[in-house]
Protein backbone atom coordinates (compact mmCIF):
# COMPACT_ATOMS: atom_id res chain seq x y z
CA UNK A 1 0.00 0.00 0.00
CA UNK A 2 0.98 3.53 -0.88
CA UNK A 3 1.17 6.67 0.99
CA UNK A 4 -1.94 8.35 -0.57
CA UNK A 5 -3.98 5.18 -0.01
CA UNK A 6 -2.56 5.06 3.76
CA UNK A 7 -3.82 8.64 4.23
CA UNK A 8 -7.18 8.25 2.39
CA UNK A 9 -7.89 5.30 4.57
CA UNK A 10 -6.79 6.48 7.59
CA UNK A 11 -8.08 10.23 8.61
CA UNK A 12 -7.67 11.81 12.21
CA UNK A 13 -10.50 12.37 14.36
CA UNK A 14 -12.11 16.18 13.82
CA UNK A 15 -13.64 17.56 17.13
CA UNK A 16 -16.49 19.94 16.38
CA UNK A 17 -15.66 23.53 18.83
CA UNK A 18 -17.58 23.88 21.40
CA UNK A 19 -20.89 26.17 20.90
CA UNK A 20 -23.30 27.89 22.62
CA UNK A 21 -26.08 26.03 20.27
CA UNK A 22 -27.82 23.12 21.23
CA UNK A 23 -27.25 20.06 19.54
CA UNK A 24 -30.76 18.67 20.75
CA UNK A 25 -34.03 20.35 21.04
CA UNK A 26 -37.36 19.80 22.03
CA UNK A 27 -39.92 19.39 19.20
CA UNK A 28 -43.16 20.67 19.84
CA UNK A 29 -46.27 18.07 18.80
CA UNK A 30 -47.39 19.84 15.63
CA UNK A 31 -43.68 19.66 14.32
CA UNK A 32 -43.95 16.57 15.18
CA UNK A 33 -47.41 15.57 13.27
CA UNK A 34 -46.48 17.62 10.32
CA UNK A 35 -42.81 15.91 10.00
CA UNK A 36 -44.84 12.20 10.23
CA UNK A 37 -47.61 13.12 7.85
CA UNK A 38 -44.57 14.18 5.00
CA UNK A 39 -42.95 10.67 5.55
CA UNK A 40 -46.49 8.96 4.74
CA UNK A 41 -47.02 7.57 1.67
CA UNK A 42 -49.56 9.50 -0.37
CA UNK A 43 -52.48 8.81 -3.08
CA UNK A 44 -53.65 11.49 -4.69
CA UNK A 45 -56.39 11.43 -7.39
CA UNK A 46 -55.06 11.24 -10.87
CA UNK A 47 -56.31 13.57 -13.36
CA UNK A 48 -56.15 11.57 -16.34
CA UNK A 49 -58.48 8.74 -15.41
CA UNK A 50 -60.07 10.07 -12.37
CA UNK A 51 -59.19 7.50 -9.98
CA UNK A 52 -59.12 6.65 -6.32
CA UNK A 53 -56.34 5.27 -4.36
CA UNK A 54 -56.13 4.11 -0.67
CA UNK A 55 -55.07 6.96 1.56
CA UNK A 56 -53.99 4.99 4.53
CA UNK A 57 -51.41 2.37 5.09
CA UNK A 58 -53.82 -0.21 5.83
CA UNK A 59 -56.38 0.47 2.79
CA UNK A 60 -52.85 0.32 0.96
CA UNK A 61 -52.37 -3.65 2.12
CA UNK A 62 -56.11 -4.04 1.99
CA UNK A 63 -55.90 -3.17 -2.48
CA UNK A 64 -52.40 -5.26 -2.76
CA UNK A 65 -53.99 -7.90 -0.83
CA UNK A 66 -56.92 -7.63 -3.47
CA UNK A 67 -54.98 -7.25 -6.34
CA UNK A 68 -53.02 -10.55 -5.44
CA UNK A 69 -56.09 -12.74 -5.28
CA UNK A 70 -57.53 -11.25 -8.37
CA UNK A 71 -54.66 -10.77 -10.67
CA UNK A 72 -56.79 -11.13 -13.81
CA UNK A 73 -58.25 -7.57 -12.21
CA UNK A 74 -55.28 -5.42 -11.85
CA UNK A 75 -56.06 -2.35 -14.39
CA UNK A 76 -59.67 -1.71 -12.59
CA UNK A 77 -60.34 1.66 -12.65
CA UNK A 78 -62.02 3.42 -9.75
CA UNK A 79 -64.41 5.79 -11.86
CA UNK A 80 -66.20 8.06 -9.35
CA UNK A 81 -69.94 8.20 -8.39
CA UNK A 82 -71.64 11.23 -8.44
CA UNK A 83 -75.21 9.42 -7.83
CA UNK A 84 -77.39 11.59 -5.53
CA UNK A 85 -80.74 11.02 -4.27
CA UNK A 86 -83.65 12.02 -6.66
CA UNK A 87 -85.14 14.85 -4.53
CA UNK A 88 -88.43 14.35 -4.09
CA UNK A 89 -90.98 17.58 -4.27
CA UNK A 90 -94.24 16.86 -2.64
CA UNK A 91 -97.43 18.86 -3.57
CA UNK A 92 -100.07 19.17 -1.05
CA UNK A 93 -103.81 20.79 -1.85
CA UNK A 94 -106.41 21.11 0.43
CA UNK A 95 -110.31 21.44 -0.38
CA UNK A 96 -113.36 21.65 1.65
CA UNK A 97 -116.39 19.33 0.60
CA UNK A 98 -119.29 20.68 2.63
CA UNK A 99 -117.92 19.96 6.40
CA UNK A 100 -115.11 17.54 5.64
CA UNK A 101 -111.89 19.16 5.03
CA UNK A 102 -110.05 16.58 2.20
CA UNK A 103 -106.32 16.58 2.19
CA UNK A 104 -104.81 15.57 -1.29
CA UNK A 105 -100.95 14.43 -1.59
CA UNK A 106 -98.84 14.54 -4.82
CA UNK A 107 -95.04 13.02 -5.24
CA UNK A 108 -93.25 14.16 -8.65
CA UNK A 109 -90.38 11.80 -7.94
CA UNK A 110 -90.91 10.04 -11.24
CA UNK A 111 -92.81 10.59 -14.15
CA UNK A 112 -93.39 6.65 -14.63
CA UNK A 113 -96.51 4.79 -13.39
CA UNK A 114 -96.38 2.65 -10.84
CA UNK A 115 -97.12 -0.92 -11.69
CA UNK A 116 -99.63 -2.87 -9.81
CA UNK A 117 -98.82 -6.08 -8.24
CA UNK A 118 -101.21 -8.52 -7.68
CA UNK A 119 -100.80 -12.26 -7.49
CA UNK A 120 -101.77 -14.92 -5.18
CA UNK A 121 -101.15 -14.46 -1.21
CA UNK A 122 -98.35 -16.30 -0.41
CA UNK A 123 -98.75 -19.49 1.76
CA UNK A 124 -97.07 -17.54 4.66
CA UNK A 125 -99.41 -14.79 5.10
CA UNK A 126 -101.34 -13.87 8.42
CA UNK A 127 -105.04 -15.66 8.83
CA UNK A 128 -106.22 -12.33 8.90
CA UNK A 129 -105.16 -11.38 5.45
CA UNK A 130 -106.58 -14.33 3.86
CA UNK A 131 -109.64 -14.07 5.59
CA UNK A 132 -109.82 -10.38 4.41
CA UNK A 133 -109.33 -11.54 1.21
CA UNK A 134 -111.84 -13.73 1.08
CA UNK A 135 -114.86 -11.62 2.59
CA UNK A 136 -114.07 -8.31 0.50
CA UNK A 137 -114.37 -7.25 -2.86
CA UNK A 138 -113.54 -3.99 -4.74
CA UNK A 139 -116.74 -2.19 -6.54
CA UNK A 140 -116.12 0.84 -8.73
CA UNK A 141 -118.69 3.00 -10.92
CA UNK A 142 -120.03 5.73 -9.64
CA UNK A 143 -123.91 3.79 -9.58
CA UNK A 144 -122.74 0.95 -8.34
CA UNK A 145 -120.92 2.90 -5.53
CA UNK A 146 -123.72 5.36 -4.71
CA UNK A 147 -126.74 2.25 -4.44
CA UNK A 148 -124.34 0.62 -2.10
CA UNK A 149 -123.68 3.42 -0.03
CA UNK A 150 -127.23 3.96 0.04
CA UNK A 151 -128.41 0.26 1.06
CA UNK A 152 -125.61 -1.00 2.62
CA UNK A 153 -122.87 1.60 3.87
CA UNK A 154 -121.55 -0.65 6.97
CA UNK A 155 -120.30 -2.98 4.72
CA UNK A 156 -117.86 0.03 3.20
CA UNK A 157 -114.27 -0.26 4.51
CA UNK A 158 -112.27 2.18 2.05
CA UNK A 159 -113.14 4.70 -0.75
CA UNK A 160 -111.06 6.25 -3.26
CA UNK A 161 -112.26 8.97 -5.49
CA UNK A 162 -111.25 11.68 -7.98
CA UNK A 163 -111.09 15.18 -7.11
CA UNK A 164 -113.81 15.40 -9.60
CA UNK A 165 -115.98 12.68 -7.94
CA UNK A 166 -115.48 14.04 -4.71
CA UNK A 167 -117.18 16.83 -5.06
CA UNK A 168 -120.05 14.87 -5.93
CA UNK A 169 -120.16 11.92 -2.93
CA UNK A 170 -119.70 14.58 0.15
CA UNK A 171 -122.45 13.08 2.08
CA UNK A 172 -120.32 9.83 1.69
CA UNK A 173 -117.04 11.25 2.80
CA UNK A 174 -119.01 12.86 5.62
CA UNK A 175 -120.57 9.44 6.87
CA UNK A 176 -116.95 7.80 6.69
CA UNK A 177 -115.40 10.67 8.57
CA UNK A 178 -117.77 10.22 11.25
CA UNK A 179 -117.50 6.24 11.54
CA UNK A 180 -113.89 6.78 11.28
CA UNK A 181 -113.07 4.70 7.64
CA UNK A 182 -110.77 5.67 5.52
CA UNK A 183 -110.47 7.48 2.16
CA UNK A 184 -108.84 8.53 -0.01
CA UNK A 185 -108.81 11.80 -3.00
CA UNK A 186 -106.21 10.55 -5.57
CA UNK A 187 -105.51 11.06 -9.86
CA UNK A 188 -107.02 9.22 -12.42
CA UNK A 189 -103.73 7.59 -13.29
CA UNK A 190 -103.43 6.45 -9.17
CA UNK A 191 -107.04 5.01 -9.33
CA UNK A 192 -106.99 2.71 -12.07
CA UNK A 193 -103.71 0.88 -10.36
CA UNK A 194 -106.30 0.79 -7.27
CA UNK A 195 -109.19 -0.61 -9.55
CA UNK A 196 -107.26 -2.31 -12.02
CA UNK A 197 -109.23 -0.97 -14.69
CA UNK A 198 -109.23 2.65 -16.44
CA UNK A 199 -113.83 1.95 -16.49
CA UNK A 200 -113.85 2.98 -13.06
CA UNK A 201 -115.79 6.02 -13.00
CA UNK A 202 -113.86 8.09 -10.81
CA UNK A 203 -114.77 6.35 -7.26
CA UNK A 204 -113.53 2.73 -6.33
CA UNK A 205 -114.64 1.04 -3.14
CA UNK A 206 -113.46 -1.65 -0.94
CA UNK A 207 -116.31 -3.57 1.15
CA UNK A 208 -117.15 -6.47 2.53
CA UNK A 209 -119.31 -8.93 0.05
CA UNK A 210 -122.93 -9.77 0.51
CA UNK A 211 -123.86 -12.83 2.09
CA UNK A 212 -125.72 -15.23 0.33
CA UNK A 213 -129.11 -16.56 0.70
CA UNK A 214 -129.47 -20.79 0.16
CA UNK A 215 -132.55 -21.42 -2.03
CA UNK A 216 -133.76 -23.85 0.45
CA UNK A 217 -134.24 -20.98 2.96
CA UNK A 218 -136.07 -18.88 0.55
CA UNK A 219 -138.33 -21.49 -0.07
CA UNK A 220 -139.03 -22.05 3.21
CA UNK A 221 -140.89 -18.83 3.38
CA UNK A 222 -144.37 -19.54 1.46
CA UNK A 223 -145.47 -16.94 -1.64
CA UNK A 224 -148.24 -16.29 -3.23
CA UNK A 225 -146.59 -14.72 -6.38
CA UNK A 226 -142.85 -14.21 -7.25
CA UNK A 227 -140.80 -14.49 -10.02
CA UNK A 228 -136.60 -16.06 -10.07
CA UNK A 229 -134.27 -16.34 -12.77
CA UNK A 230 -131.43 -19.19 -12.56
CA UNK A 231 -128.50 -19.01 -14.50
CA UNK A 232 -126.88 -22.08 -16.06
CA UNK A 233 -123.17 -21.94 -16.50
CA UNK A 234 -123.28 -18.06 -17.66
CA UNK A 235 -119.78 -16.91 -16.76
CA UNK A 236 -119.39 -13.57 -18.58
CA UNK A 237 -119.72 -10.59 -15.89
CA UNK A 238 -121.00 -8.23 -18.61
CA UNK A 239 -123.76 -10.79 -19.79
CA UNK A 240 -124.34 -10.87 -15.52
CA UNK A 241 -124.80 -7.30 -15.20
CA UNK A 242 -126.41 -7.21 -17.66
CA UNK A 243 -129.01 -9.69 -16.28
CA UNK A 244 -128.67 -8.09 -12.65
CA UNK A 245 -129.83 -4.59 -13.92
CA UNK A 246 -133.05 -6.25 -16.19
CA UNK A 247 -133.96 -8.10 -12.78
CA UNK A 248 -133.85 -5.12 -10.64
CA UNK A 249 -135.62 -2.90 -13.45
CA UNK A 250 -138.17 -5.49 -13.50
CA UNK A 251 -138.59 -6.15 -9.50
CA UNK A 252 -137.13 -9.24 -9.58
CA UNK A 253 -135.97 -9.90 -6.35
CA UNK A 254 -133.73 -13.54 -6.59
CA UNK A 255 -131.50 -14.81 -8.79
CA UNK A 256 -130.52 -18.28 -8.46
CA UNK A 257 -126.58 -19.40 -8.86
CA UNK A 258 -124.06 -22.44 -8.26
CA UNK A 259 -121.09 -20.44 -7.48
CA UNK A 260 -121.72 -16.90 -5.85
CA UNK A 261 -118.61 -15.50 -6.75
CA UNK A 262 -119.97 -15.39 -10.01
CA UNK A 263 -122.31 -12.12 -8.64
CA UNK A 264 -119.53 -11.18 -6.68
CA UNK A 265 -117.74 -9.49 -10.05
CA UNK A 266 -116.64 -6.06 -9.94
CA UNK A 267 -117.41 -5.77 -13.80
CA UNK A 268 -120.52 -7.33 -13.37
CA UNK A 269 -121.41 -4.85 -10.80
CA UNK A 270 -120.04 -1.91 -12.75
CA UNK A 271 -122.84 -3.01 -15.67
CA UNK A 272 -125.60 -3.49 -13.50
CA UNK A 273 -125.58 -0.07 -12.29
CA UNK A 274 -126.43 -0.84 -8.79
CA UNK A 275 -129.13 -3.34 -9.36
CA UNK A 276 -127.00 -5.59 -7.84
CA UNK A 277 -127.80 -4.03 -4.44
CA UNK A 278 -131.68 -4.66 -5.09
CA UNK A 279 -131.54 -8.35 -5.39
CA UNK A 280 -130.78 -11.38 -3.70
CA UNK A 281 -128.35 -14.31 -4.02
CA UNK A 282 -129.78 -17.25 -3.86
CA UNK A 283 -126.74 -20.14 -3.81
CA UNK A 284 -127.80 -23.80 -4.80
CA UNK A 285 -125.56 -27.46 -5.34
CA UNK A 286 -126.45 -27.17 -9.04
CA UNK A 287 -129.10 -25.97 -11.49
CA UNK A 288 -130.64 -29.78 -11.23
CA UNK A 289 -131.03 -29.48 -7.78
CA UNK A 290 -132.70 -25.95 -8.05
CA UNK A 291 -134.86 -27.05 -10.19
CA UNK A 292 -136.06 -29.96 -8.19
CA UNK A 293 -137.05 -27.77 -5.79
CA UNK A 294 -138.72 -24.96 -7.58
CA UNK A 295 -141.19 -27.94 -8.87
CA UNK A 296 -141.71 -29.28 -6.08
CA UNK A 297 -142.57 -25.67 -4.73
CA UNK A 298 -144.95 -25.07 -7.58
CA UNK A 299 -142.72 -22.59 -9.72
CA UNK A 300 -143.71 -22.73 -13.47
CA UNK A 301 -139.97 -23.31 -15.00
CA UNK A 302 -139.68 -21.94 -18.22
CA UNK A 303 -136.52 -22.70 -21.09
CA UNK A 304 -135.73 -20.82 -24.35
CA UNK A 305 -134.94 -22.78 -27.64
CA UNK A 306 -134.15 -21.78 -31.04
CA UNK A 307 -136.44 -24.47 -32.37
CA UNK A 308 -138.71 -23.62 -35.01
CA UNK A 309 -141.49 -26.14 -33.60
CA UNK A 310 -141.06 -24.78 -29.70
CA UNK A 311 -143.90 -22.83 -28.87
CA UNK A 312 -143.87 -19.09 -29.37
CA UNK A 313 -143.32 -16.44 -27.00
CA UNK A 314 -146.37 -14.52 -27.65
CA UNK A 315 -148.79 -17.68 -26.34
CA UNK A 316 -146.77 -18.09 -23.24
CA UNK A 317 -149.32 -17.91 -20.25
CA UNK A 318 -147.23 -17.16 -17.19
CA UNK A 319 -147.50 -18.71 -13.58
CA UNK A 320 -148.00 -16.53 -10.34
CA UNK A 321 -144.91 -18.34 -9.29
CA UNK A 322 -142.41 -18.74 -12.34
CA UNK A 323 -138.76 -19.16 -12.87
CA UNK A 324 -136.94 -18.38 -15.84
CA UNK A 325 -133.94 -20.56 -17.09
CA UNK A 326 -131.28 -18.00 -18.86
CA UNK A 327 -127.98 -19.98 -19.91
CA UNK A 328 -125.25 -19.36 -22.72
CA UNK A 329 -126.58 -22.58 -25.00
CA UNK A 330 -129.05 -24.53 -24.89
CA UNK A 331 -129.36 -27.57 -22.15
CA UNK A 332 -131.84 -30.01 -23.01
CA UNK A 333 -130.89 -32.14 -20.33
CA UNK A 334 -132.39 -29.48 -17.75
CA UNK A 335 -136.28 -29.69 -19.64
CA UNK A 336 -138.49 -31.81 -18.15
CA UNK A 337 -142.40 -32.57 -19.34
CA UNK A 338 -144.22 -30.10 -17.73
CA UNK A 339 -141.83 -27.37 -18.13
CA UNK A 340 -142.38 -24.43 -20.66
CA UNK A 341 -140.29 -24.16 -23.80
CA UNK A 342 -140.80 -21.13 -26.01
CA UNK A 343 -138.87 -19.67 -29.05
CA UNK A 344 -138.39 -15.98 -28.69
CA UNK A 345 -138.63 -15.70 -32.56
CA UNK A 346 -139.29 -17.50 -35.69
CA UNK A 347 -138.37 -15.22 -38.03
CA UNK A 348 -134.56 -15.49 -36.24
CA UNK A 349 -132.38 -16.65 -39.42
CA UNK A 350 -129.13 -16.83 -36.96
CA UNK A 351 -127.93 -20.22 -35.90
CA UNK A 352 -127.79 -18.82 -32.49
CA UNK A 353 -130.37 -17.09 -30.10
CA UNK A 354 -130.27 -13.85 -28.92
CA UNK A 355 -127.20 -12.74 -26.01
CA UNK A 356 -128.38 -13.88 -22.81
CA UNK A 357 -128.95 -10.89 -21.03
CA UNK A 358 -131.39 -9.55 -24.00
CA UNK A 359 -133.44 -12.52 -23.83
CA UNK A 360 -133.62 -12.00 -20.42
CA UNK A 361 -134.77 -8.49 -21.18
CA UNK A 362 -137.62 -9.94 -23.17
CA UNK A 363 -138.79 -12.88 -21.05
CA UNK A 364 -138.57 -9.92 -18.14
CA UNK A 365 -140.90 -7.91 -20.11
CA UNK A 366 -143.89 -10.82 -20.19
CA UNK A 367 -144.45 -9.83 -16.03
CA UNK A 368 -145.71 -6.73 -17.37
CA UNK A 369 -148.36 -8.15 -19.32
Amino acid sequence: MNDKSNKAAFQPAKFQRPSNQKRFHERTVGERQEKFGQSRAQFSRSQDNDRFAPQDRRSNKDFDRKERQNPAKNNRTFERRNERPIPQETKITETKLGNVKVVMKRSGVSEQPRVKKTGPLSPRAPEKIKKNRAEEMKVYGESACLALFAERPESIVRVWATVETAHKIGDMFSYLAANKKVYHVVERAELELVSGTEHHGGICMLVKKARPFTLTGYLDIPRQQDALIILDNVRNPQNIGGIIRTCAFYGVKGVIVDNAEALNSAAAMRVAEGGMEYIHQLQTESPDDALAKLRKAGYQVVHTTTNKQAKGVHKLQLAKKVVFVLTESENPALVQSGDEVINLSFANPLKTGLNVAVAAGVLLAKLDK
